[in-house]
């Protein structure tokens, strides 16, 4: 390690210097180096270290800071004091760490890492990483882990063995720290997990009839953990004839929707229903990577068997027994026929009195006595299920049959009994809430229709009956019904009648006709907060909903589409929300990654459970190339500078002006530069205020659209370049998205031109001074020089940027012994260090002719002057802008701004009738609403407010006034200089 130290000599030393330097260990109380004398002129010194004592080799301590201090020592052989810089030293930054997985290998992983090397105060030795595979995911404290060292940047690949990875979970960890002399930073942890996801469980379907298919919501658990992680889960569905016991165990139809995570619910729209024999199966897979796990098929929905046929029905009147034959038509494995006997008598109740096992076409049944019948008849319908039989007394055997899958309804064949009608439909109207009913009057003999309607299905097999209407005396087989509510899925059903009264027999209801009153909401407009986003940003989908039927939103999905040469094909769903008509994607959360588009889309769904007919149309979005900045040119050069047989080479700025090119904003972009200090530091200032340079301290801010070439003159400086101090460049680009990217370059100053002791004279005529610098040896084109005027405050700038050669006049030069003027030398860029490290500057004062010597004080106001003379008394009070704070502790502290006020208090008097004259110029000080000036005895000259107080006294010879003036100073509007021929100009005016 090696530490660059420099400083700013001072003017009065005899012949040497002193040097040391301390190095502060962690935990230890270290001692200065002995003082090492180098030569008056030496203004920079390099320390060396050497690494192997210092951590992280075994054993060695840590750093916490490194100070060195200088001295030097007078003709008179008095050292001066010592004055100390401290350089903080720190661990190094914590690193960053990502991990991939191979796309070729599942067992293969690389672990890659970084660490930030550019703060000076956290030096960088090297990184220290570790590894251990463990089973589960808990990497279980500090043991077991096999280590190595490594540079800045890199990276390590595991390749782990296939037949340890093979069953439950296995997890890579790895983790890696940084190390320096100050210390190790945090360690920065990532892993890999190798396994299967757990299959999800308790998967359920529930399934809508809608027109032109089916909406399907599918919802399942999922264990999500740390060992076992899900990375996305998909619902998916099959329509298919089912096999024994109505199982499947195939591939799928297609998917219902993808979720990120464990997902746990999914809905879509399926443009299909079930023909005569189908079920709807789904089942959820669930992904971690390049592995996937199946739930089992679920059963959701089974559809109708095929309807079986009657080929025959004998009968015996004698025994009551039957002997039908059917054929069964379903595909449907295990299904079996169900017989069912009905009287006219009571043709709504119908007794189960055979079953035709599945493989058989024929079954002989016992039924009731049938002689007081006027009608009977045998009907069969097709089941999947199972059944039990009991005998009754009378001999007729009953059948108990829990059906998981049958046919519409029975096959009805022989008798006269009153059949249910057939070919039930409803149709909407131009009237809204009213429908028509139409059926088929398929029993002659009816006398009366009675209509029945619900808004559930089931209705006539619960305690929420449906509503009913019975039309008499006719055969239109059409009626209209009124007042249902939109919305809404009605059901209808439809039974003939015969008779009146207590006489009156009634059908068989009809199949379940259904309409569905409520409409689709229109097809939503998708807007995007955001046409192009970061990597790391996030994008708001909006939309608005129009309902089709009156009814709110329950819900909304977003997905990703595809646009391929085919049309639009929809992808997974990448979001959902419910009421809401918005809804924040996070990029970063979808793995999206900069320089993709990406399609989105929308659709809604209805309280009634109405999907939009299509997708919304697709909006691109694009994640944004992430931005880089580079300074790819400026005009600094490297340098050699060589400080006591020690090198070092630095980019070196030698002359103004600066030219830099920052590239990463392109067109468009904004490119920021600024240039701050990067180390503290002091130096004599010709105003002799306090100011030292710190680190961090801004000396340029630039800012501009583009990447032209960015050209830095003296005059846009904010603070000084100071020769021999160093410096950062810090270009930041942005683009309109909020990203921004930093590009940095450290920097010294090394001006190849430096100032030279500046010449000159000055001479007082009626109170005002000329100055006039002169241009001594070395002088070039474009230096400049700068004056002061010395008082007893501190000097103040009355020139800036003056010429050599030229006679500048102040016409308010201080009186007494702290008068006179300071030419400052300043080269064209702005420095004033000889190469001597001298200050350039010269002090014209009484000796050089340049004094005024009075006993009473001046004021300037207006283009007048009052000498203040007679019976004079001066006071001044400073007032500090000061804040005092009280801590409940006891402590005091205080707060203190820079800026100090100043007022003084002015009295004297003016005597006898020759004073009149001065009399009249102190009213018209009074009302002059203007700044004055104010030289005084006491040395002082500066720029204030005047306000005039008088008392007059009157005896038989005199006339006296007293006058008390309250003064109170303000900075000048613009500095007091003025060159010879301006000065006579205003003379003359």
């Amino acid at each position: 390690m090696k530490f660059a130290c420099s400083w700013k000599k001072g003017e009065s030393y005899s012949d040497k210097q002193q040097f040391s330097y301390l190095v502060n260990r962690a935990g230890k109380s270290d001692k200065w180096s002995s003082a090492a004398n180098i030569a008056k002129g030496t203004t920079s010194r390099s320390v060396s270290l050497s690494a192997s004592n210092y951590y992280p080799y075994k054993g060695k301590p840590k750093i916490t800071e490194f100070k060195f201090r200088v001295r030097g020592i007078s003709k008179k052989e008095k050292w001066s004091d010592w004055v100390s810089q401290v350089f903080k030293i720190e661990a190094p930054a914590k690193p960053s760490l990502s991990v991939s997985a191979s796309e070729t290998n599942y067992n293969q992983c690389t672990f890659t890492w970084s660490v930030d090397t550019s703060n000076g105060h956290k030096p960088f030795a090297d990184v220290e990483f570790q590894t251990k595979l463990v089973t589960g995911y808990d990497y279980g404290g500090d043991k077991g882990w096999s280590a190595d060292t490594g540079g800045a940047s890199g990276s390590k690949t595991y390749t782990e063995t296939a037949s340890t990875i093979a069953s439950g979970s296995h997890t890579r960890w790895f983790r890696v720290r940084a190390r320096g002399a100050g210390g190790a930073s945090e360690w920065c942890y990532a892993s890999r997990v190798y396994s299967a996801p757990n299959a999800a469980t308790n998967v359920k379907g529930e399934v809508t009839n809608q027109a032109g298919g089916m909406q399907v919501k599918v919802t399942w658990s999922q264990t999500n953990n740390s060992s076992y992680p899900v990375n996305s889960t998909t619902a998916e569905y099959a329509i298919k004839v089912p096999g024994e016991n109505l199982t499947y165990n195939g591939n799928a139809d297609g998917v219902i929707g993808t979720m990120a995570g464990a997902g746990r619910a999914a809905s879509s729209f399926i443009g299909q229903g079930l023909e005569k024999d189908e079920c709807l199966f789904v089942r959820v897979s669930s992904t971690h990577l390049y592995q996937t796990t199946y739930s089992g098929w679920v059963l959701v929905r089974a559809g109708s068997l095929i309807d079986p046929e009657i080929t025959d029905v004998k009968t015996d009147d004698t025994t009551h027994r039957a002997t039908i034959t059917a054929n069964n038509k379903s595909e449907v494995p295990g299904a079996f026929l169900v017989v069912q006997y009905r009287t006219g008598s009571d043709p709504g109740k119908a007794a189960t009195v055979g079953i035709i096992p599945a493989g058989q076409t024929q079954v002989s049944v016992q039924c009731p006595d049938w002689s007081d019948e006027d009608s009977f008849e045998f009907g069969v319908y097709a089941c999947v299920g199972s059944f039990e039989s009991t005998t009754r007394a009378d001999g007729v055997d009953s059948y108990t049959v829990t059906a998981r899958m049958k046919s519409d309804a029975p096959v009805w064949q022989g008798g006269q009994v009153p059949h249910a009608p057939e070919n039930v439909k409803v149709n909407p109207t131009s009237i809204s809430g009213t429908v028509k009913v139409v059926w088929d009057w398929t029993w002659r003999e009816a006398q009366s229709t009675v209509l029945s309607w619900a808004d559930h299905e089931d209705a006539w097999e619960s305690t929420s009956e449906p509503e009913t209407y019975t039309i008499s005396n006719t055969h239109a087989g059409e009626w209209n019904v009124s007042g249902l509510e939109t919305g809404k899925r009605w059901y209808f059903r439809v039974r003939l009648a015969k008779g009146y009264g207590e006489n009156l027999v009634y059908g068989a209801w009809s199949k379940v006709a259904m309409i569905d009153l409520s409409s689709a909401p229109s097809i939503p407009t998708l807007m995007l907060s955001k046409s192009i986003i970061p990597s790391d940003g996030s994008i708001t989908c909006f939309w608005s909903y129009v309902s089709g039927d009156g009814t709110g939103q329950a819900y909304a999905e977003v997905c990703e589409a595809k646009i391929t040469g085919d049309g639009v094909r929809y992808d997974k769903i990448i979001g959902r929300t419910e009421t809401s008509q918005h809804l924040t994607l996070s990029a970063k959360n979808l793995g999206w990654a900069s320089g993709e588009m990406h399609y989105l889309c929308v659709r809604v769904v209805s309280a009634s459970g109405r999907v939009s007919d299509e997708w919304s149309d697709p909006v691109p979005i694009t994640i944004a190339e992430e931005l880089a900045a580079v300074i790819d040119e400026t005009n600094l050069v490297e340098q050699e500078i060589t400080v006591d047989d020690n090198t070092r080479t630095v980019m070196s700025l030698a002359a103004m002006p600066l030219t830099v090119h920052v590239t990463g904003a392109g067109i468009g972009g904004t490119t920021i530069l600024v240039i701050e200090r990067a180390e503290d530091y002091h130096m004599d200032r010709p105003d002799e205020s306090d100011f030292n340079g710190f680190e961090g301290e801004t000396i340029l801010f630039h800012s501009q659209t583009g990447e032209d070439m960015i050209t830095v003159n003296k005059e846009d400086l904010i603070g000084i370049l100071d020769d021999g101090a160093s410096y950062r460049l810090i270009a930041t680009v942005q683009d309109s998205l909020g990203q921004s990217a930093e590009a940095r370059l450290d920097f010294e100053v090394h001006w190849s031109h430096q100032a030279v002791m500046p010449e000159g004279h000055a001479e007082v005529k009626d109170m005002v001074s000329y100055i006039t610098p002169i241009a001594p040896e070395g002088y070039q084109d474009g230096d400049t020089c700068d004056i002061y005027r010395l008082s007893a405050d501190q000097p103040e700038l009355i020139v800036s940027g003056g010429s050599f050669g030229t006679t500048y006049v102040d016409p308010y030069p201080a009186i007494g012994e702290f008068g006179g003027h300071r030419i400052v030398y300043r080269t064209k860029d702005g420095d004033y260090i000889t190469k001597d490290n001298e200050i350039a500057w010269l002090d014209l004062t009484a000796e050089d002719g340049d004094s005024i010597n009075l006993i009473y004080s001046l004021i300037d106001f207006d283009g007048e002057q009052i000498e203040f003379r007679y019976d004079v008394t001066h006071s001044n009070t400073w007032e500090k802008d000061f804040k005092e704070t009280r801590y409940l502790g006891g402590s005091v502290t205080g707060d203190w701004n820079k800026a100090v006020g100043r007022t003084a208090s002015l009295k004297g008097s003016t005597v006898t009738i020759q004073d009149q004259d001065t009399m009249r110029k102190f009213r018209r000080l009074a009302a002059y609403p203007g700044i004055c000036h104010l030289r005084t005895v006491d040395g002082s000259s500066f720029k204030c407010d005047i306000q005039v107080s008088e008392d007059r006294r009157y005896d038989s010879n005199t006339i006296r006034a007293e006058y008390s003036l309250s003064v109170t100073r303000v900075d000048p509007e613009e500095l007091d200089g003025l060159t010879l021929s301006e000065w006579l100009s205003e003379e003359d005016t």
